[in-house]
Protein backbone atom coordinates (compact mmCIF):
# COMPACT_ATOMS: atom_id res chain seq x y z
CA UNK A 1 0.00 0.00 0.00
CA UNK A 2 1.35 3.50 -0.73
CA UNK A 3 -0.14 6.38 1.70
CA UNK A 4 1.20 10.08 0.83
CA UNK A 5 0.36 13.45 2.15
CA UNK A 6 -0.62 16.26 -0.64
CA UNK A 7 -0.74 19.80 -0.14
CA UNK A 8 -2.12 22.71 -1.75
CA UNK A 9 -3.56 26.53 -1.95
CA UNK A 10 -7.56 24.79 -2.67
CA UNK A 11 -9.29 21.46 -2.10
CA UNK A 12 -9.66 20.93 -5.92
CA UNK A 13 -5.70 21.67 -6.36
CA UNK A 14 -4.88 18.84 -3.87
CA UNK A 15 -7.43 16.16 -5.46
CA UNK A 16 -5.65 17.06 -9.18
CA UNK A 17 -2.57 16.12 -7.39
CA UNK A 18 -3.73 12.85 -5.72
CA UNK A 19 -5.46 11.68 -9.03
CA UNK A 20 -1.62 12.63 -10.72
CA UNK A 21 0.26 10.88 -8.35
CA UNK A 22 -1.92 7.77 -7.16
CA UNK A 23 -5.09 7.79 -9.70
CA UNK A 24 -8.53 7.60 -9.88
CA UNK A 25 -9.09 5.16 -7.56
CA UNK A 26 -7.17 7.12 -4.59
CA UNK A 27 -8.82 6.25 -1.10
CA UNK A 28 -8.84 9.57 0.52
CA UNK A 29 -7.65 9.04 4.38
CA UNK A 30 -8.50 12.79 5.47
CA UNK A 31 -8.53 16.35 4.69
CA UNK A 32 -8.67 18.90 6.76
CA UNK A 33 -7.30 22.95 6.19
CA UNK A 34 -3.88 23.79 7.83
CA UNK A 35 -3.11 27.61 9.08
CA UNK A 36 -6.70 29.00 8.84
CA UNK A 37 -7.31 31.90 8.24
CA UNK A 38 -4.12 33.29 7.79
CA UNK A 39 -2.38 34.33 3.95
CA UNK A 40 -0.79 30.49 4.38
CA UNK A 41 -4.01 28.82 4.55
CA UNK A 42 -3.83 25.55 2.44
CA UNK A 43 -5.44 22.28 2.31
CA UNK A 44 -3.44 18.94 3.50
CA UNK A 45 -5.21 15.63 2.13
CA UNK A 46 -3.61 11.98 3.09
CA UNK A 47 -4.41 9.19 0.60
CA UNK A 48 -3.62 5.70 -0.39
CA UNK A 49 -3.63 3.36 -3.48
CA UNK A 50 -2.76 -0.09 -4.67
CA UNK A 51 -4.21 -2.64 -1.81
CA UNK A 52 -6.84 -5.20 -2.27
CA UNK A 53 -10.54 -4.56 -1.66
CA UNK A 54 -11.93 -6.81 1.21
CA UNK A 55 -14.22 -9.57 -0.53
CA UNK A 56 -16.42 -9.54 2.51
CA UNK A 57 -18.78 -6.89 1.70
CA UNK A 58 -22.32 -6.85 1.00
CA UNK A 59 -23.26 -6.60 -2.92
CA UNK A 60 -23.33 -3.40 -4.19
CA UNK A 61 -26.23 -2.05 -7.01
CA UNK A 62 -25.13 -1.76 -10.62
CA UNK A 63 -26.60 0.86 -12.63
CA UNK A 64 -29.19 -0.88 -14.19
CA UNK A 65 -30.75 -2.40 -11.37
CA UNK A 66 -30.46 1.27 -9.65
CA UNK A 67 -32.95 2.42 -12.55
CA UNK A 68 -35.46 -0.47 -12.32
CA UNK A 69 -36.05 -0.60 -8.55
CA UNK A 70 -37.47 1.61 -6.98
CA UNK A 71 -35.63 3.01 -3.36
CA UNK A 72 -37.21 2.64 -0.26
CA UNK A 73 -39.03 5.47 1.69
CA UNK A 74 -38.70 5.93 5.10
CA UNK A 75 -41.42 7.33 7.46
CA UNK A 76 -41.08 8.12 11.38
CA UNK A 77 -43.20 5.31 12.48
CA UNK A 78 -39.66 2.96 12.96
CA UNK A 79 -38.22 5.46 14.88
CA UNK A 80 -38.00 4.26 18.60
CA UNK A 81 -39.12 6.30 21.16
CA UNK A 82 -36.50 7.06 23.93
CA UNK A 83 -37.55 5.99 26.94
CA UNK A 84 -38.83 8.47 29.29
CA UNK A 85 -36.88 10.54 31.76
CA UNK A 86 -37.95 9.84 35.48
CA UNK A 87 -38.64 12.36 37.26
CA UNK A 88 -34.92 13.15 38.71
CA UNK A 89 -33.42 12.81 35.88
CA UNK A 90 -35.99 15.62 33.98
CA UNK A 91 -35.44 17.95 37.36
CA UNK A 92 -31.79 17.17 37.13
CA UNK A 93 -32.16 18.17 33.22
CA UNK A 94 -33.92 21.41 33.54
CA UNK A 95 -30.90 22.38 36.13
CA UNK A 96 -28.32 21.64 33.99
CA UNK A 97 -30.03 23.81 31.11
CA UNK A 98 -31.13 26.56 33.44
CA UNK A 99 -26.85 26.54 34.60
CA UNK A 100 -25.94 26.72 31.41
CA UNK A 101 -28.36 29.49 30.29
CA UNK A 102 -26.66 31.73 33.33
CA UNK A 103 -23.26 30.75 32.49
CA UNK A 104 -23.78 31.53 28.53
CA UNK A 105 -25.23 35.24 29.87
CA UNK A 106 -22.53 35.76 32.75
CA UNK A 107 -20.50 35.06 30.07
CA UNK A 108 -21.85 37.40 27.28
CA UNK A 109 -22.13 40.32 29.94
CA UNK A 110 -18.59 40.04 31.43
CA UNK A 111 -17.05 40.39 27.45
CA UNK A 112 -19.60 42.71 25.58
CA UNK A 113 -19.63 45.28 28.41
CA UNK A 114 -20.54 48.00 25.05
CA UNK A 115 -23.38 46.09 24.08
CA UNK A 116 -26.23 48.71 23.81
CA UNK A 117 -28.85 50.31 26.52
CA UNK A 118 -31.80 48.27 24.66
CA UNK A 119 -30.31 44.48 25.37
CA UNK A 120 -28.28 46.01 28.38
CA UNK A 121 -29.67 44.41 31.51
CA UNK A 122 -31.23 47.05 33.89
CA UNK A 123 -29.57 46.17 36.90
CA UNK A 124 -26.47 47.71 38.27
CA UNK A 125 -23.10 45.78 36.37
CA UNK A 126 -21.36 43.75 39.01
CA UNK A 127 -17.98 45.05 40.00
CA UNK A 128 -15.36 43.18 37.32
CA UNK A 129 -13.85 40.74 40.27
CA UNK A 130 -17.12 39.55 41.98
CA UNK A 131 -18.10 39.38 38.05
CA UNK A 132 -15.66 37.03 37.36
CA UNK A 133 -15.75 35.02 40.48
CA UNK A 134 -19.82 34.75 39.41
CA UNK A 135 -18.50 33.11 36.43
CA UNK A 136 -15.84 30.96 37.58
CA UNK A 137 -18.49 29.49 39.80
CA UNK A 138 -21.11 29.26 37.22
CA UNK A 139 -18.80 27.60 34.86
CA UNK A 140 -17.24 25.31 37.58
CA UNK A 141 -21.39 23.84 38.35
CA UNK A 142 -22.35 23.20 34.78
CA UNK A 143 -19.37 21.52 34.82
CA UNK A 144 -19.79 19.00 37.76
CA UNK A 145 -23.29 18.09 35.78
CA UNK A 146 -21.37 16.17 32.92
CA UNK A 147 -21.08 13.07 33.60
CA UNK A 148 -18.90 9.74 32.29
CA UNK A 149 -20.69 6.57 30.35
CA UNK A 150 -18.35 4.19 28.52
CA UNK A 151 -19.63 0.94 26.35
CA UNK A 152 -22.31 -0.99 28.31
CA UNK A 153 -21.97 -4.79 27.81
CA UNK A 154 -24.98 -7.00 27.28
CA UNK A 155 -25.46 -10.84 27.59
CA UNK A 156 -22.40 -12.85 27.54
CA UNK A 157 -21.55 -14.61 24.75
CA UNK A 158 -23.12 -12.32 22.43
CA UNK A 159 -21.51 -9.05 21.13
CA UNK A 160 -22.15 -5.39 22.12
CA UNK A 161 -23.20 -3.76 19.46
CA UNK A 162 -22.04 -0.10 18.97
CA UNK A 163 -23.53 2.90 15.86
CA UNK A 164 -21.69 5.88 15.56
CA UNK A 165 -24.34 8.87 14.44
CA UNK A 166 -23.77 12.61 14.03
CA UNK A 167 -23.82 15.31 10.85
CA UNK A 168 -21.27 15.18 8.29
CA UNK A 169 -17.85 16.47 8.73
CA UNK A 170 -17.90 15.61 12.61
CA UNK A 171 -15.01 12.44 11.75
CA UNK A 172 -17.01 9.91 12.41
CA UNK A 173 -15.04 7.23 10.10
CA UNK A 174 -11.80 8.16 11.68
CA UNK A 175 -13.60 7.44 14.81
CA UNK A 176 -15.17 4.09 14.44
CA UNK A 177 -10.94 3.34 12.99
CA UNK A 178 -10.30 4.71 16.42
CA UNK A 179 -12.51 2.92 18.47
CA UNK A 180 -11.93 -0.23 16.81
CA UNK A 181 -7.77 0.08 17.28
CA UNK A 182 -8.63 0.91 20.73
CA UNK A 183 -11.10 -2.15 21.95
CA UNK A 184 -9.05 -4.39 19.81
CA UNK A 185 -5.18 -3.77 20.92
CA UNK A 186 -6.20 -2.24 24.55
CA UNK A 187 -8.77 -4.48 25.44
CA UNK A 188 -7.78 -7.53 23.27
CA UNK A 189 -11.35 -7.35 21.98
CA UNK A 190 -12.64 -9.73 18.39
CA UNK A 191 -14.07 -6.31 16.60
CA UNK A 192 -15.78 -6.19 13.53
CA UNK A 193 -16.77 -3.22 11.73
CA UNK A 194 -19.60 -1.98 9.13
CA UNK A 195 -20.10 0.61 7.13
CA UNK A 196 -23.44 2.05 5.80
CA UNK A 197 -21.90 5.32 4.88
CA UNK A 198 -22.81 4.61 0.71
CA UNK A 199 -23.23 8.26 0.56
CA UNK A 200 -20.12 9.92 0.74
CA UNK A 201 -17.44 9.52 -2.12
CA UNK A 202 -14.52 6.93 -1.05
CA UNK A 203 -15.89 6.65 2.80
CA UNK A 204 -16.39 2.30 2.14
CA UNK A 205 -13.05 2.48 1.13
CA UNK A 206 -11.45 4.20 4.03
CA UNK A 207 -13.31 2.00 6.04
CA UNK A 208 -11.76 -1.17 5.04
CA UNK A 209 -8.48 0.40 4.50
CA UNK A 210 -8.30 0.98 8.21
CA UNK A 211 -9.75 -2.66 8.85
CA UNK A 212 -7.39 -4.33 6.50
CA UNK A 213 -4.32 -2.83 8.14
CA UNK A 214 -5.40 -3.65 11.31
CA UNK A 215 -6.66 -7.28 9.99
CA UNK A 216 -10.06 -6.67 10.94
CA UNK A 217 -12.94 -8.12 9.46
CA UNK A 218 -15.13 -5.16 7.37
CA UNK A 219 -18.63 -5.18 5.70
CA UNK A 220 -20.51 -2.65 3.37
CA UNK A 221 -24.36 -2.57 4.71
CA UNK A 222 -26.05 -1.05 1.24
CA UNK A 223 -29.41 -1.74 1.46
CA UNK A 224 -31.97 -1.74 5.01
CA UNK A 225 -31.78 -5.76 4.58
CA UNK A 226 -28.22 -6.12 4.92
CA UNK A 227 -27.32 -4.38 8.13
CA UNK A 228 -29.02 -7.29 10.72
CA UNK A 229 -27.48 -9.76 8.16
CA UNK A 230 -23.97 -8.36 8.52
CA UNK A 231 -24.23 -8.64 12.55
CA UNK A 232 -25.32 -12.33 12.50
CA UNK A 233 -22.66 -13.15 10.22
CA UNK A 234 -20.56 -11.95 13.00
CA UNK A 235 -22.26 -13.12 16.16
CA UNK A 236 -18.90 -14.50 17.64
CA UNK A 237 -17.63 -10.83 17.80
CA UNK A 238 -16.84 -9.22 20.88
CA UNK A 239 -17.77 -5.68 20.00
CA UNK A 240 -19.25 -5.05 16.33
CA UNK A 241 -18.82 -1.24 15.13
CA UNK A 242 -21.24 0.67 12.75
CA UNK A 243 -20.36 3.67 10.83
CA UNK A 244 -23.57 5.80 9.56
CA UNK A 245 -23.37 8.17 7.27
CA UNK A 246 -23.58 11.61 7.90
CA UNK A 247 -26.41 14.31 6.59
CA UNK A 248 -27.94 17.93 7.59
CA UNK A 249 -28.98 18.35 10.99
CA UNK A 250 -31.40 19.86 9.53
CA UNK A 251 -32.65 16.88 7.59
CA UNK A 252 -35.20 14.98 9.70
CA UNK A 253 -35.84 12.66 7.24
CA UNK A 254 -32.25 10.97 7.88
CA UNK A 255 -32.77 10.58 11.74
CA UNK A 256 -36.28 8.74 10.67
CA UNK A 257 -34.32 6.63 8.12
CA UNK A 258 -31.61 5.53 10.66
CA UNK A 259 -33.93 4.76 12.99
CA UNK A 260 -35.65 2.52 10.18
CA UNK A 261 -32.16 0.59 9.90
CA UNK A 262 -31.73 0.30 13.25
CA UNK A 263 -34.99 -1.20 14.32
CA UNK A 264 -34.09 -5.17 13.46
CA UNK A 265 -31.04 -4.89 15.67
CA UNK A 266 -31.55 -5.32 19.32
CA UNK A 267 -29.33 -3.75 21.90
CA UNK A 268 -27.25 -1.26 19.70
CA UNK A 269 -25.83 1.80 21.43
CA UNK A 270 -25.64 4.66 19.62
CA UNK A 271 -22.56 7.50 20.24
CA UNK A 272 -23.75 10.94 18.81
CA UNK A 273 -20.52 12.31 17.75
CA UNK A 274 -20.27 16.26 18.27
CA UNK A 275 -17.39 17.93 16.75
CA UNK A 276 -15.27 21.03 18.95
CA UNK A 277 -15.73 23.14 15.94
CA UNK A 278 -19.52 23.35 15.20
CA UNK A 279 -20.98 26.72 16.47
CA UNK A 280 -23.47 27.19 19.65
CA UNK A 281 -26.85 27.06 17.55
CA UNK A 282 -25.81 24.13 15.24
CA UNK A 283 -24.72 22.28 18.35
CA UNK A 284 -28.10 22.05 19.80
CA UNK A 285 -29.99 21.48 16.89
CA UNK A 286 -27.68 18.42 15.95
CA UNK A 287 -28.84 17.31 19.54
CA UNK A 288 -32.14 18.06 19.50
CA UNK A 289 -32.10 16.29 16.04
CA UNK A 290 -30.92 13.18 17.34
CA UNK A 291 -32.78 12.84 20.35
CA UNK A 292 -35.21 10.75 19.07
CA UNK A 293 -32.89 8.24 18.07
CA UNK A 294 -32.52 8.10 22.02
CA UNK A 295 -27.93 7.90 22.22
CA UNK A 296 -26.13 6.17 24.57
CA UNK A 297 -23.53 9.00 25.01
CA UNK A 298 -21.31 11.22 22.53
CA UNK A 299 -17.88 11.37 21.58
CA UNK A 300 -16.06 14.86 21.49
CA UNK A 301 -14.47 14.74 18.36
CA UNK A 302 -11.67 17.68 16.71
CA UNK A 303 -10.91 19.14 20.04
CA UNK A 304 -7.33 19.66 18.64
CA UNK A 305 -8.97 22.60 16.13
CA UNK A 306 -10.33 24.96 17.99
CA UNK A 307 -9.21 26.20 21.51
CA UNK A 308 -12.71 27.63 22.42
CA UNK A 309 -14.77 24.93 24.64
CA UNK A 310 -17.31 27.11 26.44
CA UNK A 311 -20.39 25.82 23.73
CA UNK A 312 -19.23 22.55 23.81
CA UNK A 313 -18.93 22.30 27.86
CA UNK A 314 -22.55 24.04 28.19
CA UNK A 315 -24.48 21.64 25.43
CA UNK A 316 -23.09 18.53 26.55
CA UNK A 317 -24.27 19.28 30.37
CA UNK A 318 -27.80 20.74 28.65
CA UNK A 319 -28.02 17.72 26.94
CA UNK A 320 -27.85 15.68 30.21
CA UNK A 321 -25.87 13.47 27.85
CA UNK A 322 -22.62 11.40 29.20
CA UNK A 323 -19.24 11.70 27.76
CA UNK A 324 -17.38 8.53 26.00
CA UNK A 325 -14.81 9.49 24.30
CA UNK A 326 -12.62 12.11 23.16
CA UNK A 327 -10.55 12.46 19.93
CA UNK A 328 -7.97 15.08 19.19
CA UNK A 329 -6.08 14.36 15.25
CA UNK A 330 -6.11 12.36 12.67
CA UNK A 331 -3.91 9.63 14.40
CA UNK A 332 -5.09 6.39 14.61
CA UNK A 333 -5.11 4.88 17.10
CA UNK A 334 -2.85 7.59 19.30
CA UNK A 335 -5.43 10.77 19.07
CA UNK A 336 -7.86 9.07 21.34
CA UNK A 337 -8.88 8.78 24.85
CA UNK A 338 -11.88 7.13 26.71
CA UNK A 339 -13.38 9.88 28.53
CA UNK A 340 -13.13 10.22 32.76
CA UNK A 341 -14.41 12.57 34.81
CA UNK A 342 -11.08 13.93 36.63
CA UNK A 343 -9.73 15.16 32.84
CA UNK A 344 -13.05 16.36 31.57
CA UNK A 345 -13.52 18.65 34.80
CA UNK A 346 -9.72 19.85 34.02
CA UNK A 347 -9.32 20.08 30.31
CA UNK A 348 -12.85 22.14 30.38
CA UNK A 349 -11.67 24.16 33.24
CA UNK A 350 -7.84 24.77 31.43
CA UNK A 351 -8.50 23.88 27.97
CA UNK A 352 -5.72 22.81 25.33
CA UNK A 353 -3.25 23.21 27.85
CA UNK A 354 -4.64 20.13 29.72
CA UNK A 355 -4.89 18.30 26.83
CA UNK A 356 -0.95 19.10 25.53
CA UNK A 357 -0.35 17.88 29.29
CA UNK A 358 -1.88 14.84 29.08
CA UNK A 359 -0.52 13.77 25.96
CA UNK A 360 2.93 14.36 27.09
CA UNK A 361 2.66 12.09 29.95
Amino acid sequence: MIIKKFEASTAPKAMELVKKALGENAVIFSQKTLDKGTPYQRVEIMAATDYEMDKKTAPLLSEKEVQGKSLPTYGYDAIRKPQKNPPQRQKKQLESRELANNFAKLLKENTDPWESDKKRSTHAPLPKAIQRNQIKKWRDEVIDQIQVEHLLSHTPGTPDIIALVGPTGVGKTTTAAKLAAWYHLHEGKKVTMISMDCYRIGATDQLRTYARIMRLPCEVAVRKDDLPAAVARHHDADLIIIDTAGKSPYDSKHVAELADWFAPVPNIQLLLCLSATTKKEDLSQIVNSYQPLAPHSVILTKLDETRAYASLCQQVAAANMPVGYLTMGQRVPEDFMVADKPFLDSFFKQGWPAMEQHMTN
